[in-house]
């Protein structure tokens, strides 16, 4: 069993293949809003030293967001791509779960989105298993984190693609063609377009 793990939501991307539950290999970098021309690249390097083609992904993981709404759309569209061209299963999971598992501890996964506000949820750790507390939100950083919440931050990280399959974090999606990002809130353009600050 082949399983690929994509996120491009933040400023890190993240790629990841696992064999059964064994991580064969893993890339976690930071871009400078270059995800779109360094993620395919590296994926074809990863495969070919691996000995293995796209076809022999069983599964596929993707990032949906919310984060950047450019990287949000990169993992989306290669992971709608990949699936259709191999006829694999794809899976969505939330960039804040996929954030949340780089540590294993009680924690609220932030994503700065401008304006002093930040996409964050919650998780805490069960039988050493992430378990969700909250839905995926906007909120003003000012006025929703309270000072023991800052100290469970969680803003970068490696994820843990184990912990996140483990922990049925993920969804199948049933109707690949109509997979959207998770944007939680207008794009720029949007905002502009009906005078909203």
């Amino acid at each position: 069993m082949y399983r690929l793990i994509i996120d491009t939501a933040l400023d890190y991307s993240y790629l990841g293949i696992l064999k059964d539950r064994d991580i064969i290999f893993e890339s976690y970098d930071k871009g400078s809003n270059n995800h779109s021309e360094t993620l395919m690249p590296k994926l074809e390097k990863a495969l070919k030293d691996l000995n293995l083609e796209l076809k022999d992904m069983n599964e596929l993981y993707i990032g949906i967001g919310p984060g950047s709404y450019t990287g949000v759309r990169i993992a989306v569209v290669i992971g709608k791509m990949l699936a259709v061209m191999n006829n694999t299963p794809l899976f969505e999971v939330s960039s804040l779960a996929l954030l949340a598992s780089s540590k294993l501890t009680e924690s609220y996964p932030f994503i700065d989105s401008r304006r002093g506000n930040a996409y964050t949820t919650h998780f805490t750790i069960k039988d050493n298993n992430l378990v969700r507390l909250e839905d995926d939100k906007l909120v003003s950083i000012s006025s929703y984190f309270t000072d023991e919440m800052k100290e469970k931050i969680i803003n970068e990280g490696k994820p843990n693609p184990i912990l996140i399959i483990d922990s049925n974090l993920f969804m199948k999606v049933e109707d690949i063609n109509n997979l959207s990002p998770n944007y939680i809130q207008l794009v720029e353009a949007e905002r502009i377009r009906l005078g909203l600050k």
